[in-house]
């Protein structure tokens, strides 16, 4: 196999692996944080389920959003993305450089967000519908299957995608120029 093409089979793999290892992680958290605050997601919710809730995000629900991404971003997706760029430039022999990093950042987000919404929102949202997950008085809404509202829900936040990869690139290449 020619060098370029195993180098980003290399950068391709830390980014999926990264990336499903954080979804997974989101998952635990997401059930954990409607364990804790269930309406704490409340405006990730169908427009006509969040009618039907009638209320405002509970200051539980706030305060369990906070902790949530404070969780998720401070105590996941950092340190993971430290240890995947630290594994890779070992391996790559050298830094790992702007590019490299955008790329396993990029690849790493868009695998969540496929994740997030192939099995979290069709497969477990709209398919198999936990009642944890479903606010109290609108559990058996036809509009939690709606799966085009899930999808365009994802593709609204594609851009940050390449977001995501320039950000991981231009902290990673600031870092290796420091020292």
């Amino acid at each position: 196999m020619p060098e370029d093409v195993m180098e980003w089979s290399v950068l391709v793999g830390y980014g999926v692996t990264y990336g499903l290892v954080v979804s997974v992680l989101f998952t635990v958290a997401l059930f954990v944080g409607a364990a804790v605050g269930r309406d704490f997601l409340l405006d990730d919710y169908p427009p006509a389920v969040r009618e039907r809730y009638g209320r405002p995000k509970s200051v539980r629900g706030r305060r369990t959003a906070i902790g949530f991404g404070l969780f998720f971003w401070g105590g996941c997706c950092v340190p993971l993305m430290v240890l995947a760029m630290s594994r890779l430039g070992a391996e790559l022999g050298g830094d790992v450089g702007f590019l490299r990093a955008a790329v396993v950042g990029a690849v790493g987000f868009l695998t969540l967000s496929v994740y997030d919404l192939v099995v979290v929102d069709w497969i477990v949202f709209a398919g198999l519908r936990p009642r944890l997950l479903a606010l109290p008085g609108t559990e058996g809404m036809e509009e939690y299957r709606d799966l085009r509202f899930h999808a365009v829900a994802a593709a609204k936040g594609s851009p940050l995608i390449v977001v995501v990869g320039v950000v991981v690139g231009g902290v990673v290449a600031a870092v290796e120029a420091i020292t």
